[in-house]
């Protein structure tokens, strides 16, 4: 607290706070003290309510110190009447509905980062998000907070307390996606917005052959958006497997990062061996050229779950 509230009553607070627009009468304003967003300090301006009697009746600002608490949100949603995980003008984004949402249970402003970016129409099983906020509410009662505020299409199923030093896009590890392919001649209206329907018969050997060659260090140039405007097309793809059955084949992919349409785009070409279209082997071809008109066709997005981030 301040040394002597009773000598400094119209002290103004903007000052030290070097921020516009913040005097004595606004309850809340804060300074960073120091490059960790973890140590912050707080003005706040007391009321007849919360002033300590030995200060007397008068309004006055007081400073005091609270430690920033950053939160990891593992949420699930179905993304098909969403433009995507980012933030955008005049548009519905996943992003977008959860900032909203906790800005209301927190009654301030904050920020959420994401472990990527999914595309619209892409779905989630297990996104992971990070907040810092000074609030001290459990992590039970932000759970249920976000869950309350949030439309149902988006879900909270964990929310932990972690270091300041986490961020849930640079402190990811890998993460898994699935595309999902039905196989049936008819899709089942309780599955339509999920699955891509391809009934058409497939060389299963040839897809698997053809499925291992992702496996390792691979510059993806050939396998995403022409457009896309990251330089550094290198990843890493530690498993990538087929799992089969009657109705439905599943393809789960598991790596270091995935650039804009990659998966969808490794998926198409896939299919387009399995149809003999292309031969197994030229994966490797693909790859070397950097090209993206040498591989298969961008599969749907609505068929697209990211599984899970790993950390």
């Amino acid at each position: 607290m301040l040394d002597n509230p009773r000598a400094q009553p119209s002290r103004d607070v903007s000052s030290p706070i070097g921020t516009s627009g913040i005097d004595n009468n606004h309850p809340i304003a804060a300074r960073k003290a120091s490059n960790r967003f973890s140590d912050t300090c707080f003005f706040v301006e007391c009321d007849y309510g919360c002033c300590d009697p030995g200060h007397g009746p008068l309004p006055q600002a007081h400073a005091i110190t609270h430690r920033m608490r950053n939160l990891k949100l593992t949420l699930a949603y179905d993304g098909t009447d969403f433009h995507g995980w980012q933030v955008q003008p005049q548009l519905r984004t996943i992003q977008g509905e959860l900032q909203q949402a906790l800005r209301k249970l927190f009654n301030e402003d904050v920020n959420v980062a994401g472990s990527g970016r999914t595309d619209a129409g892409v779905h989630a099983h297990g996104q992971v998000a990070s907040v810092a906020t000074i609030r001290t509410m459990d992590t039970d009662a932000v759970l249920r907070g976000a869950n309350a505020l949030l439309g149902p299409e988006i879900r909270v199923l964990a929310v932990e307390e972690v270091s300041p030093e986490f961020h849930a896009r640079r402190s990811a590890r890998s993460k898994t996606y699935e595309y999902h392919v039905w196989r049936h001649a008819i899709v089942s209206p309780f599955h339509c917005r999920y699955v891509y329907g391809f009934r058409y018969p497939l060389d299963e050997a040839a897809i698997d052959r053809a499925t291992s060659y992702f496996l390792g260090r691979h510059d993806f140039t050939s396998f995403c958006a022409a457009a896309t405007e990251i330089q550094d097309r290198t990843r890493t793809i530690f498993e990538a497997s087929w799992d089969r059955s009657e109705t439905a084949w599943i393809f789960r992919i598991r790596g270091n990062g995935f650039l804009q349409y990659m998966v969808r785009t490794i998926t198409g070409t896939l299919l387009d061996i399995g149809q003999g279209r292309r031969e197994p082997e030229q994966i490797l071809d693909i790859l070397e050229a950097r090209d993206r008109r040498l591989a298969g066709p961008s599969l749907p997005a609505h068929a697209l779950h990211l599984i899970q981030v790993d950390y």
